[in-house]
Order: structure tokens, then sequence, then C-alpha cells
């Protein structure tokens, strides 16, 4: 992960980010939102593997500028990481209309 957030944060740091609306949290869940509908749409619409790997690749890059712009450190997210894989790695998982489903069944 280290790599990542040192490639992203060199992009925010050549773009300075830093202070400005950029990192403001509502305009980059917008930018996420565009991205998710942006791969939605590849996957609907029969895109190359290629196409739909680059889309996910764009959120990916906005999930990490979005820890680097709330100043979450790699340590932290490692943390965070871990605590969540945790619990979800605890959960059943089950079968619906054929596809595997694992949430907090209530």
């Amino acid at each position: 992960m280290k790599k990542y957030f040192e490639a992203i944060q060199k992009f925010h740091d050549k773009h300075g980010m830093r202070g400005t609306n950029s990192e403001d949290m509502q305009f980059r869940l917008n930018l996420m939102i565009e991205e998710l509908g942006e791969l939605a749409q590849a996957v609907t619409k029969g895109k190359s593997m290629e196409e739909i790997i680059e889309e996910n690749v764009d959120l990916f890059n906005l999930i990490v500028g979005n820890l680097i712009s709330m100043d979450v450190s790699q340590e932290e997210f490692d943390k965070a990481f871990q605590r969540k894989y945790e619990k979800i790695m605890k959960r059943e998982s089950r079968n619906i209309n054929g596809k595997v489903r694992i949430s907090e069944f209530r």
C-alpha cells in the first residue's frame, strides 16, 4: 500500500491540493460517484477488461486521495483495514439468487 500512498501524495503535491477545496470530502464524494458511474458504464456496455480495470484504478486513486486529504496515515489505514478484515472474515455467507452475499444478516 505504501507505494500507492506515495504515488497519490506525489500527485496531490504536484497539483497543490493541500488546503484547497480539492480536499473537501463532499467534492471528493462527487468525484467518486462520477467515477463509479464510469465503471458501471464500462461493465454494462461490455467494454474491454483494460477499460474496466482503468475505471477501478480511478476509484482506487480517489480512495487513497481521500485518506491523504483527511491526513490518515498509512499506519492508521493499515490498522483500520485489519480491524475490518477480521470483522468480515467472521461473517457467514449466503447464496441469494445464485450470488454469494457476505453481510451482517439480521
